[in-house]
């Protein structure tokens, strides 16, 4: 498979649509074919159009992106192995000690969805709105079942050793909130493995598992912002939301991992030596400018910190302890419900204040490199469902005019493309359904 068409996860602000008219531009800004530099890569959806013909080097502040796109333009999995890697999860020594400590909230919870499947949600219910163990403590109440189940997994947990462990990472941050407590253990399992072989393998199994995380979450969207409110305001039961959780909780993780590590193991490599690498846009610039021929980039434009919606991908590739982030409710201060790091990336991208002179880093450090650059963007309409931009695309080109002399826009409406004047700029915007900003040399 190309690694143009492959969607390692669901992804907010994806460009694979676009990727063909963003190929398109950043050839014509730079008709050389050299290096291209992807400074917001994301899940590396334009890079992968671009490195069937370019050399990519992929950039971005969060380890998740990093890896992804690793394993995307730089397969190391062969077809042939997939099996012994599924056996070696399954048979490991650590997986059985993590199935022993949480057995008796993967009981609970498989005899819980029964009873919803039957038309009795409550005990589903309250697992889904609990919190996760390492939570419990701040949170605990004896006088539920859930609440002794719970005490009795920390119990094992810290018999085993396994309380502050990397190999229970995502069990005891997310289990029962996010995923089932089994696929948890799974996915936890599947870690292990990952970060247990040579190192020639490990982001693209690494990978693997965010997908399967993507794919198994129990969430609206199959993000990570926000989980599943069982229950209206009013407290009445949503039945189609019971319903989701029951088909999403009863996946197979290990069955989804075989199916994503096929994936990525029939993805064709990039040209030339692409790289991936985690590290904030200005400083990549510096660093590796001097091996580049141009760049891309797509910052976000709203409000919205996209760590917000992936931080458990990030955690589940850092494999540490964070501190989840609070939130202040009246007087009360307590644990937020989408389990954030309280270290979380914020961009100044996503900041209305901060915006405009973190363009004006990007432009000047683009064009004190001698790099072209091609910009995405994406136009706003109240009520479209998406925020307002903390910028508008003109504040963006005075930015942009103000280091490069040649700057071009051009919109793109599904496949056809038009190159707007100033004045085109105040069209109504789902007119133009991304526009891009092309600054030449």
């Amino acid at each position: 498979m190309l690694p143009s068409a492959f969607r390692p996860i669901y992804y907010l602000g994806c460009k694979t649509e676009f990727s063909e008219s963003i190929k398109a531009a950043i050839d014509h800004v730079d008709p050389s074919g050299g290096r291209l530099g992807d400074l917001f890569a994301g899940t590396g959806a334009v890079a992968a159009a671009l490195a069937a013909t370019r050399e990519v080097v992929t950039v971005d502040i969060q380890e998740y992106s990093r890896v992804l796109c690793s394993a995307v333009l730089n397969p190391r999995l062969k077809i042939e192995n997939i099996k012994k890697i599924l056996s070696d999860v399954q048979t490991d020594e650590r997986t059985q000690r993590l199935y022993w400590c949480f057995e008796p909230l993967i009981t609970y919870e498989n005899f819980a969805i029964k009873r919803a499947q039957e038309g009795q949600a409550e005990a589903l219910i309250e697992l889904i709105e609990s919190w996760p163990i390492a939570a419990i403590n701040e949170f605990y109440n004896s006088a539920s079942i859930l609440d002794e189940k719970h005490r009795e997994v920390i119990n094992r947990l810290k018999e085993a050793r396994l309380w502050d462990s990397p190999d229970s990472t995502v069990s005891r941050l997310f289990g029962g909130v996010y995923f089932s407590y089994e696929q948890s253990v799974a996915l936890d399992s599947i870690l292990v493995r990952a970060n247990s072989g040579g190192d020639d393998q490990r982001d693209t199994l690494v990978a693997a598992a965010l997908s399967t995380a993507s794919a198994l979450v129990n969430t609206v969207g199959k993000h990570f912002a926000q989980p599943l409110r069982p229950r209206h305001k009013s407290g009445l039961v949503k039945s189609s939301t019971v319903r989701v959780a029951c088909r999403d909780r009863t996946l197979d993780a290990l069955r989804t991992y075989e199916s994503w590590l096929g994936k990525y193991a029939g993805l064709c490599p990039a040209v030339g030596r692409s790289l991936s690498v985690r590290q904030d846009y200005l400083g990549s610039i510096d660093q590796l400018g001097s091996s580049l021929s141009v760049l891309y980039a797509d910052p976000p434009y709203t409000r919205d910190h996209y760590s917000r919606f992936y931080h458990v991908l990030e955690t589940m590739c850092l494999r540490d302890n964070p501190t989840y982030s609070e939130v202040k409710k009246g007087d009360v201060v307590a644990v937020s419900r989408g389990l954030y790091r309280e270290d979380r990336h914020q961009s100044d991208f996503c900041v209305r204040s901060l915006a405009p002179a973190a363009f004006d880093r990007l432009f000047e450090k683009a064009q004190g490199h001698n790099l072209p650059l091609v910009l995405s963007y994406s136009p706003h309409e109240a009520g479209d469902g998406t925020h307002p931009r903390v910028v508008s695309m003109n504040q963006i080109m005075e930015i942009a005019r103000k280091h490069y002399q040649r700057v071009e826009i051009e919109s793109i409406v599904g496949s056809t493309h038009n190159i707007l004047n100033r004045s085109s700029l105040k069209l109504k915007t789902r007119e133009h359904a991304e526009v891009i900003l092309k600054c030449f040399l």
